[in-house]
């Protein structure tokens, strides 16, 4: 959810270049961090992550990246059967929530309402941000409203959790806390 940059160079460069960042961002703070960062900053945000909320098995509409695809521009691979989706309404959708109850959603993990299976965890952690354990899951489309309540199965028990808008955090929020 923060600027971020991405730099491409040959392979024989990373150990110079890693070093010569690290001493041009030493007075700013610079600190070199790994995956779970990159991981939290997307989630804190929102944004669906290749292989979590978008994939083979989860489709665009499905995902709420509706917007990106084109229908007007001609055929493409899979157009009939993702225009048949927005059509009808997706039969699951991609949601954001909180945990209600200490817990660490974790991906994969099961999503029941009233004992029935209805989805699964594609992401989750503890929000830096917020201290909140957050995250985001695939649900049947009658259990996307935000305030909807389900339990999620953490190591064998069942913790309750509530669905909430995304995006968990944006750049003002930092802003106003800042000034505070």
């Amino acid at each position: 959810g923060e600027d971020g940059y991405e730099l491409y160079f040959p392979a024989t460069s990373a150990v110079p270049v890693w070093h010569a960042l690290l001493e041009a961002g030493k007075v700013d703070g610079l600190r070199p961090c790994g995956l779970i960062a990159r991981d939290t900053l997307r989630l804190e945000a929102g944004l669906p992550l290749y292989g979590h909320e978008i994939s083979a098995e989860i489709d665009a509409i499905s995902a709420g990246l509706g917007a990106f695809v084109h229908f007007d521009k001609g055929n493409f691979i899979g157009r009939d059967a993702l225009l048949k989706i927005k059509l009808e309404g997706p039969a699951r959708k991609l949601v954001g929530f909180e945990m209600l109850d200490n817990a660490v959603p974790r991906e994969g993990y099961a999503i029941h309402m009233d004992g029935l299976p209805i989805g699964h965890v594609t992401s989750g952690m503890k929000s830096p941000a917020s201290g909140q354990f957050l995250g985001i899951a695939l649900v049947a489309a009658n259990a996307a409203l935000p305030g909807t309540e389900f339990d999620i199965i953490v190591r064998g028990a069942m913790k309750r959790a509530r669905v909430i808008n995304k995006p968990f955090y944006r750049r003002q929020d930092r802003d106003v806390q800042a000034a505070a």
